[in-house]
């Protein structure tokens, strides 16, 4: 740096010199000149007067994110309420119940391109979710979908976290619906709003990463990400007779769901549930 020491303007003083240097890299990965000078009993981080606002705003962003992991605001696991879990297996039980009675529900109200896109029959993308083919079918989805749906309602509340679910899968399958149309294309089951809640979940995690400044970092990245690809791959992609695209199709349309959650304005909610 070719200016005088009057010129310039310290952001920050460190106790060590290793601080310092830490913190120097972080105005040096701004493409900004810096001095590190050593002062009694500390190390001063010194800058060009211009660039001095902006270097502190990065140094503040960049020690938020060295703010220990328990400090920041996460949902508790108390918060989870395993009755939800109850709630979304009776709901597709009950259906299942109906559903042996009377074979003809699946013609009535699985979901097709030629009932949604050829008679208009809008209700089946919704009702499609809750049909299932057979026990072992109902039981992955009340499991792993029990799951999720707990997760999401705990996050955002039962009522905004059932309606997001739901729409997610209505999305889903509206868009497998469309992709494959005008060819014959049937479906049922609740995976599509399954892994639309684990895309809910995904994209409310990168909403809380964007609402935080972290995006800054890389790996603030990695959880809601990672962890939701992972998922998706693990569950999504296996079995033989597997809706993989309707499983995409709901995740994805969870994701864009999730981005409108805003977790510091969520209040928990006064339900019975």
């Amino acid at each position: 740096m070719d200016g005088a020491a009057y010129e310039l303007i310290s952001v920050g003083r460190w106790p060590s010199l290793r601080e310092a240097d830490e913190h120097a890299l972080v105005v040096l990965a701004m493409n900004q000149d810096c001095r590190v000078r050593a002062e009694e009993g500390a190390f001063a981080l010194e800058v060009e007067p211009e660039v001095g606002p902006a270097v502190e705003r990065e140094l503040a962003l960049y020690a938020s994110e060295q703010m220990p992991q328990a400090a920041r605001e996460e949902p508790p696991l108390t918060a989870l309420k395993p009755s939800r879990i109850v709630i979304w297996a009776l709901a597709l039980l009950v259906m299942f119940v109906f559903q042996q009675r009377d074979p003809w529900m699946e013609d009535r109200l699985m979901n097709s391109s030629e009932g949604l896109f050829g008679r208009h029959e809008w209700w089946r993308p919704f009702t499609g979710l809750f049909l299932h083919a057979d026990l072992g079918h109902l039981a992955g989805n009340i499991a792993i979908g029990g799951l999720f749906c707990m997760t999401v309602t705990s996050l955002v509340g039962a009522w905004r976290g059932w309606f997001l679910i739901l729409l997610s899968g209505v999305a889903g399958n509206i868009l497998t619906t469309w992709f494959h149309s005008p060819d014959p294309y049937f479906s049922l089951g609740a995976s599509t709003a399954t892994f639309g809640a684990l895309g809910i979940l995904v994209g409310a995690g990168l909403r809380e990463v964007w609402d935080s400044h972290r995006l800054s970092s890389l790996k603030s990245l990695i959880g809601p990400v990672g962890g939701g690809v992972a998922l998706l791959f693990l569950w999504g992609v296996s079995g033989g007779t597997t809706d993989v695209m309707a499983h995409f199709m709901g995740w994805g349309a969870g994701c864009v769901l999730g981005l409108t959650v805003d977790q510091s304005g969520v209040q928990e909610e006064k339900v019975a549930a």
